[in-house]
């Protein structure tokens, strides 16, 4: 009988704190449980929310883990806008996708598309297995391959530079049913010209191999002259130095050389596959620069 009355709540003379304190134990226990049971639920639902910004693309001898963004509320594609058409929109060379954050806030765009942008393999955020059979038409399937797991309706495509351009002309020409128009920027030539060959190679050496910062931040100023031909805009200098300090240093060279390797070793499209793209194109080109 003592033993119930230290569990009263009401209990009187000595035992009341001898009570009131089991029932604060009790309390403490339940609550732990009920902690532990919404753990077992939220826990599982909690990782999925955190690889949502990734699309895994196994195969048997190959891994890719492809980073992408959306204009949407979320971050992802459920949260889309149905009656909105879908563009995706494809980064420059040795960038990624943050690089297109000023198209995301182009009320033009954002305001009456679905938005969505990938990072290449090599590029950004994305992860891979180092691959020798890595070329334009994997990027094309790469961007195929995301379209199908992400459940996206037939898209819109704006494509930066050379990368993106020859991927995205590959997607038309393999996944006609997945591009309903082209935008094409900087159309790159067929094949690089011979000096150009012989510059790349010169960076490359300086970029992957640089012994300090300073060495690095000298390649990278190179790069950014030779990318853009601008010498004295030097915010734009800084931020893509810092940008290349953290997502391409010396010691991941694998990721630029295997880049560089896709964008100099590029093989014709056959007139068959360009007489495949049966979409709408526009291409935006420099006007000193020629096709």
């Amino acid at each position: 009988m003592r033993n119930l009355i230290a569990f009263d709540p009401r209990p009187s003379g000595p035992s009341r704190e001898g009570g009131r304190y089991c029932w604060t134990l009790f309390s403490y226990i339940i609550l732990f449980c009920k902690l532990v049971d919404v753990c077992l639920v939220v826990g599982p639902f909690l990782a999925l929310l955190s690889r949502m910004p990734y699309i895994d693309i196994p195969s048997r001898d190959d891994y890719v883990s492809i980073w992408y963004i959306t204009n949407s509320v979320h971050g992802n594609v459920g949260s889309f806008d149905p009656e909105r058409p879908t563009c995706i929109l494809l980064h420059p060379l040795f960038l990624d996708s943050s690089w297109l954050i000023r198209h995301f806030d182009d009320p033009r765009l954002s305001r009456d598309y679905n938005l969505i942008a990938f990072d290449q393999r090599t590029c950004g955020r994305s992860r891979c297995r180092p691959s020798q059979l890595h070329d334009s038409y994997v990027d094309a399937a790469d961007i195929a391959m995301v379209c199908q797991a992400l459940l996206l309706p037939p898209a819109h495509i704006l494509a930066f530079e050379c990368i993106s351009v020859n991927a995205a002309l590959r997607l038309a020409a393999l996944w006609p049913e997945q591009v309903l128009s082209l935008t094409l920027c900087d159309v790159p030539p067929p094949t690089e010209l011979q000096w150009v060959f012989h510059a790349y190679d010169e960076l490359l050496q300086l970029w992957c191999y640089a012994p300090d910062l300073d060495s690095f931040e000298h390649a990278g100023n190179e790069v950014v002259t030779f990318m853009t031909g601008e010498s004295d805009n030097l915010d734009l200098q800084d931020d893509l130095i810092a940008y290349w300090e953290k997502y391409t240093p010396p010691t991941k060279r694998l990721r630029i050389v295997e880049l560089v390797n896709i964008m100099m070793n590029r093989t014709l499209m056959r007139p068959e596959e360009l007489a495949s793209v049966s979409c709408p194109v526009l291409i935006i080109q420099v006007s000193i620069l020629r096709i």
